[in-house]
Order: C-alpha cells, then structure tokens, then sequence
C-alpha cells in the first residue's frame, strides 16, 4: 500500500453563487502572544507570573498564549478558544471566539478575519472584537500544507511591532491588524493595534492576539451546503493547495 498526496480544490465563491459547494472543516493549534495597549498605543505591563518573569518580552509586555481554532473552507467562518492565563494577577479566561473571513473588508479578495471574543476578567465579561490578517496561514495552506505542519516566520507584521518597548515578533501567520470593527463589518483604522473595548474596566483600550505559530491538527470532509458569501483573497481564493493523504492499494 502507498500513500498518494491529493490536492483539495474549494471553488471560488462569489456572492451570486448559489449552488451547493464542498467544504472542509481545517482544525489548528497555535502559540502565541496577547499584548494589551492604552487608548495612546502604549502597552500595559502584566504583572502576572509567568508573564511577568519573562525576559523575552520585556517582563509581561506581551504575554504567552496557547489556543486552538477551526475554520470552515466554505463559509469563512470558525471557531477557537484560547487557554486561560494570568492577567495583572487575575485569572484571564478567553472564552470562545468566532471568525469570519472577510476579504480585504471591501468586497474584494483579502486576508481579513473578524473575530469576537467574550473575555472573563475579574468577574468582568469585556466584549472583544479584532481585525486579524491571516495572510500567513492562507498562503501556507495554498501552498500545500499538510496535517502535522507548522506555519511561522511568515505573514503580515502585527500592529504592536514597533511599539514602545521595541519587542518585534517578526512576521506572523496570524496578525492583529490596527483596523477598526464593529464585530461585523470594518468601520475604520485608528492606527492602534486592536479595536477598543467599550465595556469593562479596559473600556478604551486595545487588546492584541497575535499568532506567532499555527499547527493544522486535522480536517474533515464535509457534505456540501449553501454556498456564502466571502473571499480569501488575490492568489489565496479557494484554498486551492491543502495537502490531503489517500489510502490506495
């Protein structure tokens, strides 16, 4: 028996598409970093171990996350948690968050994701929405990543590369853009990494999930449903590339 790689190719699918299409459920792990900054761009230190100890970060400027997602190659949207860690002393549990690829935003091709978050701090459930540019993963996945691989070093820059502190994380699959949401659609560009919390005792200020590594865990065939409406974007549109494994005799 051999193992032949297959690649799985995902229509385009634009907003006059109609007809039912297959999808892929694609599931990730992924390390990375959440950095909180003020209503001026500046960071807030965590004063929490192990974040504070970490010297690699500039002692809890930006803090070490661990989560894991999915997302769904025919409607754009997904799934994730991220564990929970310790934030200023308090326990900081991220719930779940969805996402929702959008394009460049604007109705053309793009990297764009949305995500929404309930965010648990000291009893406080914050409200977070974020621009995410995904360019990074799409590209690996394009490119034919298969189950078992790992994506860094590559992508966009995220807003807080250059803030004050100096602690650039380099390019990432996965970045916090400084585009502004409303959780549903772009509603404009601050320059701030993030898009300000309107609730809780953070209210104003900007909260980064940045993914400096993503693992694509597993995927699962799906039966074909309604087509919806979004795009990856120029060079990215339908996944086209996912490395699949074929049990032949």
């Amino acid at each position: 028996m051999n193992i032949k790689k297959t690649l799985l190719s995902v229509a385009v699918i634009s907003s006059l598409t109609t007809a039912p299409v297959q999808a892929d459920i694609l599931r990730f792990d992924f390390d990375g970093l959440f950095t909180i900054v003020n209503p001026g761009g500046m960071p807030v230190q965590n004063t929490s171990y192990p974040g504070y100890g970490d010297t690699t970060w500039g002692y809890g400027m930006r803090t070490q996350i661990t989560g894991s997602m999915s997302l769904d190659t025919n409607t754009g949207t997904g799934a994730g948690i991220i564990a929970p860690f310790e934030f200023l002393t308090i326990s900081a549990v991220a719930q779940d968050f969805t996402l929702q690829a959008i394009g460049d935003g604007a109705g053309g091709p793009g990297s764009l994701i949305i995500t929404n978050m309930l965010f648990d701090w000291n009893n406080n459930n914050i409200g977070i929405e974020t621009v995410l540019d995904a360019q990074g993963l799409f590209g690996a996945l394009q490119s034919g990543m298969s189950v078992g691989d790992t994506v860094s070093g590559v992508g966009a820059l995220g807003a807080t590369e250059y803030m004050k502190g100096n602690l650039p994380m380099g390019p990432l699959p996965v970045a916090t853009s400084t585009l502004d949401t409303d959780g549903v659609t772009i509603i404009g560009d601050d320059g701030i990494g993030g898009s300000a919390m309107d609730n809780g005792p953070f209210t104003g200020f900007n909260s980064n999930f940045d993914m400096t590594s993503v693992t694509l865990t597993s995927y699962s065939l799906e039966l074909p449903i309604p087509a919806a409406i979004w795009l990856f974007g120029s060079g990215l549109i339908g996944l086209m590339g996912i490395a699949r494994c074929r049990r032949i005799t």
